[in-house]
Formats: structure tokens, sequence, C-alpha cells
């Protein structure tokens, strides 16, 4: 396509991406709205979706390229899924437990390579599951090879989110996991005898802020978390933690 030729910056531009990701969301979502929000409230079902320029922000952030692995673990309509593999050219995977979203997510990823074709640009591939995350054997496959997982649990049920985090064991070195919620009990909280065998302390966390108009289901800003894997980093702490506390610590860590 004779535009594409015309791009000066790097990569795509963030207005064609825009116009893309709109215009696919028009076509697939938008008509499906007002039954995608009839949900049982105060559960973990509850539908909401994080704003194009909120999924802008934590691609560029995570550095994600065509050469990584994104993970989706309640992706909804997979609006980030698409988006991700459009803007970066990584491989993208999203699983769904709700059926409507999830056949709508699949809509919307045979849609996007229509799009995509119209506008004459590439993107990475794109994979959905309607399935539990706990107990998909797809999931258990991938998440050793993410480089970012993503898990919008802003509504999730705290049992939900301790599920969860025994599967962040499998992450590789360097791994990040994005969330709403933190997985850990406190932002970089210091080592003591009670925590410093805990699943997350393999965790090294930054805080994000994001804008008002950034997620569907409120008007003012709010928090994410990018949980870092640093494993090598907390041998260290946990070495210096134990010299110091004459090595008497639990040792409890190890998958069986």
């Amino acid at each position: 396509m004779d535009m594409v030729d015309t791009w000066t910056e790097t990569g795509m531009p963030k207005k064609v991406l825009m116009r893309i990701i709109d215009e696919n969301y028009q076509r697939t979502v938008g008509p499906n709205v007002p039954s995608l929000k009839q949900y049982e409230a105060f559960s973990s079902t509850v539908y909401g979706e994080l704003m194009p320029t909120l999924s802008h922000e934590m691609i560029q952030v995570t550095k994600l390229h065509e050469g990584s692995l994104f993970l989706d673990l309640g992706s909804g309509v997979a609006n980030v899924v698409v988006q991700a593999s459009l803007q970066s050219g990584c491989r993208s995977y999203g699983i769904e437990l709700m059926h409507h979203p999830a056949r709508v997510a699949r809509d919307v990823s045979e849609q996007i390579k229509i799009r995509c074709r119209m506008w004459g640009v590439q993107m990475g591939e794109v994979e959905i599951e309607e399935g539990n995350m706990l107990t998909s054997r797809r999931v258990d496959e991938l998440i050793s090879k993410a480089d970012v997982v993503l898990v919008d649990n802003k509504v999730f049920e705290e049992s939900l989110n301790e599920a969860l985090r025994p599967k962040f064991l499998d992450l590789k070195e360097g791994a990040i996991v994005i969330s709403l919620k933190p997985f850990v009990s406190s932002i970089n909280a210091r080592l003591t005898k009670r925590n410093v065998d805990d699943i997350s302390a393999i965790f090294d966390v930054t805080e994000k802020r994001y804008h008002s108009g950034s997620v569907s289901w409120g008007n003012s800003g709010g928090t994410y978390y990018l949980h870092r894997v640093d494993r090598e980093g907390y041998a260290k702490i946990k070495e210096r933690f134990e010299s110091s506390h004459g090595g008497h610590t639990r040792s409890s860590r190890t998958r069986r």
C-alpha cells in the first residue's frame, strides 16, 4: 500500500495503529457491548476493558517485539491481545473463561487480519482459547516461554489471585507480569522471616500510574504494576538475609 511506503518513523505510526484498532473494535466489539455488560456483579467475571492508549503504554514499557511472546490471562474480547501483535509484531495468546466474550474475541482476531490486509500491514500471530486459565494445558505450555503476562485482575476475587501466583514460578528470568492489583503483599517490602520464602519474593515490582480515561470502568486514574522476575537479585538478598539471621529460614519454594 502506497501510504505505508511514506511512513518516516520506525514501525507503525501511532495514529495509524489506533485507527486500525478502532475500526476493528467498532466492527466487532461495538455491536456486542450491551450484551457483554450482562455479567454477575461483584464477581471475577465482571467485564472491563483497558483502553488502547493504556495498552499502548504497557506494550512500549515492557519492550515487546517480534520475537516476544505475550499472554493475556482473562483476555475478554482480546482487544489487548490483537493490539500487542499489531503494535509490536509479537506472538500473542489470550484465554477467556466466559463464552460470550470468548466468541467475540475469535471474531476480533479474525477481523483484524482483514484490517491488516486492507491497510497493507503485518502483525504477529494471535491465538485465542476459551477456557479456564487455572486448568488450561496451553497456559502451562506457554507460560515458561512468555516474556510478558497481562492479568487484568482489578475485580478478581482474592482466591483467584492466590490460585494464579504459583503459575508465576514457571516464568523465565526477566519475564514481566502486568496487573491492576499487585501480586505481592506490599511493594518492595523489606525481607523478613515471614516473607522470605513467599512465592512473590522472586518479583521486583514497579508501580505505574495511568491517567483518567485509560480503563472502561471509571473516569479517574489509577495504578498498575510491573512484576519483573528477578531470581538472581532475590537469591543475593536472601543470602544476605540468612547470613545476618544465622541461616534460620524455611525452604519451601521448591515445587513438587
